[in-house]
């Protein structure tokens, strides 16, 4: 779920096709609640989107529960290049709003609404 989201939110804003893998980021995050967590994933992504100036398209991530959620995870993508990159709209934050994760009988659904 976490990478299906992480992948929805660059698709949001170009070609998930069109971006290569030249550069890889660590994520490391902890929250109490998965849902938070979910909320601090995507905006530290939009967060070394806009500082790096780059567009992610891979998303290895570990997911640990204990004490609370534990997320590590590598990024990989490139620098923007508006030659390659089309932009569909840019992606200003994640936002709290009607944020939900369910639990179904296949894993997890998540609901999140962005500022674009």
């Amino acid at each position: 779920m976490f990478g299906s989201c992480a992948a929805a939110l660059f698709s949001v804003i170009t070609d998930l096709e069109s971006i290569e893998k030249s550069v890889e980021r660590r994520v490391d995050l902890r929250a109490e609640e998965l849902d938070a967590l979910l909320y601090d994933w995507l905006a530290e992504l939009v967060y070394l989107k806009d500082v790096h100036r780059e567009l992610y398209c891979e998303f290895r991530i570990e997911l640990q529960q204990h004490d609370g959620f534990h997320l590590v995870a590598a990024v990989g993508g490139e620098l923007i290049d508006p030659l390659r990159h089309h932009t569909r709209t840019d992606v200003k934050a994640v936002t709290y709003h009607r944020l939900e994760i369910k639990k179904t009988d296949s894993g997890y659904e998540a609901f999140v609404v962005l500022d674009l």
